[in-house]
């Protein structure tokens, strides 16, 4: 099974599923776009979906302004699952926050969470390819006048491709607990060290 035999398409689908499960499990929290209009203030909490790239985005006054993203896509025959940040923070730390991330993912990349008899052998680093390096398989985005954003890429091992595709909770879970909420947690923690 390649990328035009749906894959894309199906990553792409988990993607948008976890981003509206986010969305749902936090909009009792946040003003949402429909409370914006019976409140008459703005709304912090939003989502939005384009094809291969989904994102939500929290933001209260003085207090917290981030979007995440998760998205899937193909470059020279890989499949690639993104996760990002975007950084609107003067004075964020970005090496600190590259260090945690290292961390966190040469430590845990020999896990293996998994309890599917057909998995419960491989670890994080069989399944995807991930170098949290700056530059490797973590990228930094610079814009002036516009948020930075910090983006991670996951590259699905061809070799285990098709039995994933095969495995559509292993797959989510996959997506987001290990290259999603990593993210989230460490960004979170880097924010309030500001």
């Amino acid at each position: 099974m390649d990328a035009r035999d749906g894959t894309l398409k199906h990553l792409d689908k988990i993607a948008h599923e976890i981003i509206d499960d986010w969305y749902e499990r936090s909009k009792e929290n946040y003003v949402t776009q429909e409370d914006s209009l019976q409140l008459g203030v703005e709304p912090e909490v939003k989502r939005f979906h384009r094809k291969g790239n989904h994102r939500v985005k929290f933001a209260r006054r003085k207090e917290l302004d981030v979007t995440y993203g998760l998205g899937a896509y193909s470059t020279d025959g890989m499949l690639m699952i993104e996760a990002s940040v975007n950084n609107k923070s003067a004075g964020f730390d970005y090496d600190l926050f590259v260090e945690k991330l290292k961390a966190y993912y040469w430590g845990s990349r020999h896990e293996k969470p998994w309890t599917d008899p057909e998995f419960d052998h491989f670890s994080y680093a069989d399944l995807v390819h991930f170098d949290p390096r700056m530059s490797h398989s973590v990228s930094l985005d610079i814009r002036k006048d516009k948020a930075d954003i910090i983006r991670l890429g996951f590259a699905l091992n061809p070799s285990h491709r098709e039995r994933l595709m095969k495995r559509r909770g292993l797959l989510f879970d996959l997506i987001e607990n290990y290259c999603l909420a990593p993210l989230k947690r460490i960004y979170a923690e880097s924010y309030r060290e500001l």
